[in-house]
């Protein structure tokens, strides 16, 4: 699911048709993680599905263009990450997120490296020993979500919101998304510079469409 999710990204990066991306799930579950035992018993294998992970988040980052989370229902472990991965959410009134990892004897190694910017630490920390799951009030309290709405509005009202947000010219917003998710982890002096390019290619891409 994972490489499918890459091929349908790179393939929407790709395409001039194609303003923004609303990601959502099927029936009443948004993600409830990675089906980890799948992987099989072998180190190889483990490291595969870690691969396929960390490659979908990259074809997240990378998508160039506005990227919606619809949340139709629980968002767990790789699915609450994914949900943080996404620019803008909606979630349904009756969702929750969480990563009860613990609970199951695990931790979740590949989820905190997307979440772990997301959340104050002893939030984090908190849900994480805890296996406690947020609900959507909490969620939007945190700016994990941006609006909460009854669960068979959420579709229609993320893909309003993506609509809106790629109505804008597109080669300012990829110049602007892939400014912000290049910038993590960069020092101060790195993000400006990197930022000083954008503006130059953006002020370019203004030229050109006038």
């Amino acid at each position: 699911m994972a490489e499918e999710i890459v091929a349908a990204l790179e393939s929407a990066r790709q395409s001039p048709d194609i303003g923004a991306c609303v990601l959502t799930g099927h029936g009443d579950v948004f993600c409830l993680g990675g089906d980890y035992r799948s992987a099989g018993p072998t180190n190889a294998g483990r490291l595969a599905f870690a691969r396929a992970f960390i490659d979908m988040a990259q074809a997240m980052a990378r998508l160039g263009k506005p990227l919606v989370a619809a949340i139709n229902g629980n968002a767990h472990a790789g699915g609450f990450s994914v949900v943080v991965a996404c620019d803008l959410a909606v979630m349904a009134a009756d969702a929750t997120l969480g990563l009860p990892e613990a609970a199951r004897g695990l931790f979740p190694f590949l989820a905190l490296a997307i979440v772990k910017d997301a959340l104050p630490k002893k939030v984090l920390f908190d849900i994480v020993y805890r296996a406690r799951l947020m609900d959507a009030a909490e969620a939007r309290a945190l700016h994990l979500v941006n609006e909460i709405v009854p669960r068979g509005a959420v579709l229609e009202r993320a893909i309003a919101i993506a609509e809106q947000a790629g109505a804008h010219n597109p080669d300012i917003l990829r110049l602007g998304r892939d400014l912000h998710y290049n910038m993590r982890g960069m020092a101060p002096a790195q993000a400006l510079e990197e930022s000083r390019f954008a503006l130059a290619a953006a002020l370019a891409a203004e030229d050109e469409a006038r």
